[in-house]
């Protein structure tokens, strides 16, 4: 099985990215992620022993704790920072005007994870500075399943990939903003058993994944994560012809179809993704625009799941038994 590594690392998703990795249509892959590091460690009473340990080679060094837990891939010291894709992956036959869908298979974590809060974000009131709620950050070990928040509390594991993206067709991105080519997303949609489909702008796609997180809460509120962590993820990929009225990122799972929207303000992001899901209802399911909009009026399922990014993200999704069978099927 080919696998992308942290052996080349991308900050900026572009079309003029080197491929690191050729992938065909329907082939089983593992993307291995990195690790966002991030400058929150920096004040960490903890976040000392990890900088000891960032490293050039990206050979695996010994265990950083005595107990045993494994080391997961850390940035070498000085490079930039910010959400870093596993390398670029070119999808064989990927051309402009496809869509690509993603399939998103089995998360394996890491064993140590973190989270902060710098002392202010997008999603606290202006009070909540340095002064008043102040900064705080917590390293967590992760073991069969199980966040060590601390002794007491043991949060479940909810793996999920923060950054999946394709290249825009002429600008350079920075990874932490997202878009209708994807991007920081932070959707805990986006886990084992979702696809996300996105319009292909160049040739290859030019895949990028990375940003796992061990869990996160809707809102992404203290800006580094969920639980930022490391691991690796086995995906697929198909390149279908690119529906009419799409435009941006499509979720679909065993239980619901979506639309993530990106934008700021946050209302704008609302009523991209209800705008996208109505036009997806009518388009596949038959039903027109102004019967769908009546009918999420009641079944609408919608949530603002990261408003400390650059672009804040907003999910629309409807459960799968309130419409009728697709007129096309999906693979």
């Amino acid at each position: 099985m080919k696998r992308a590594t942290p052996d080349k690392l991308y900050f900026e998703i572009g079309p003029d990215n080197v491929p690191t990795m050729h992938i065909e249509p329907g082939e089983e892959f593992e993307v291995q992620t990195q690790l966002n590091r991030g400058p929150w460690l920096k004040d960490h009473p903890d976040g000392e022993a990890l900088r000891a340990k960032l490293y050039d080679s990206r050979t695996p060094p010994p265990s950083i704790y005595a107990d045993g837990w494994s080391l997961p891939y850390y940035m070498p010291a000085g490079v930039p920072t910010g959400n870093p894709s596993s390398g670029c992956i070119y999808v064989d036959g990927a051309q402009p005007g496809d869509m690509l869908r993603v399939h998103i298979g089995g998360i394996e974590l890491d064993s140590v994870g973190y989270t902060s809060f710098p002392g202010n974000s997008g999603a606290a009131p202006g009070w909540f500075g340095a002064s008043h709620l102040g900064s705080h950050s917590r390293i967590v070990k992760i073991e069969n399943g199980l966040i060590h928040w601390s002794d007491e509390l043991k949060l479940p594991a909810s793996p999920m990939i923060g950054l999946i993206a394709v290249a825009t067709p002429r600008e350079r991105i920075a990874n932490s903003t997202a878009g209708f080519w994807g991007g920081n997303i932070d959707a805990q949609e986006l886990t084992t058993g979702a696809s996300l489909m996105l319009s292909v702008n160049v040739p290859g796609a030019l895949l990028h994944v990375g940003d796992m997180h061990a869990i996160q809460g809707d809102g992404e509120i203290c800006k580094a994560g969920g639980i930022e962590a490391g691991g690796r993820v086995r995906m697929r990929v198909e390149v279908l012809p690119r529906p009419q009225t799409m435009f941006w990122p499509r979720m679909e799972n065993e239980t619901h179809i979506g639309v993530l929207a990106m934008a700021r303000p946050l209302e704008d992001a609302f009523r991209h993704a209800l705008e996208g899901l109505v036009m997806w209802i009518e388009e596949d399911y038959g039903i027109p625009r102004g019967e769908a909009f009546l009918l999420l009026g009641q079944v609408l399922e919608a949530r603002c799941t990261a408003i400390v990014n650059p672009t804040y993200t907003y999910i629309a999704k409807i459960a799968r038994k309130f419409l009728p069978a697709p007129k096309t099927q999906l693979a």
